[in-house]
């Protein structure tokens, strides 16, 4: 489940930016090229990638929930719960 905060234009275009600049980050200081030069190395980046961009997104919600506990944008979308 995602919250309404992670489909907001502006938090995925701030938390895909900041991903991919430490992903290139990361990637030139373990000594890979940029752009990767094989299909490894297009595995690892893009495991890195991914992996930073869920932690990144976390840590967003963990600052608009320590920021504004009751917005709206922390409640989560798709289909209610019955419980």
């Amino acid at each position: 489940m995602t919250s309404r905060l992670e489909h907001t234009w502006w938090f995925a275009a701030l938390v895909s930016a900041l991903a991919v600049l430490s992903m290139g980050f990361l990637a030139h200081r373990a000594g890979l090229g940029v752009p990767p030069s094989g299909l490894a190395q297009w595995i690892v980046c893009t495991l890195c990638f991914f992996v930073l961009h869920r932690g990144l997104a976390f840590a967003g919600w963990l600052l608009v929930l320590a920021l504004a506990p009751s917005s709206r944008l922390l409640e989560r979308s798709g289909a209610k719960s019955p419980y």
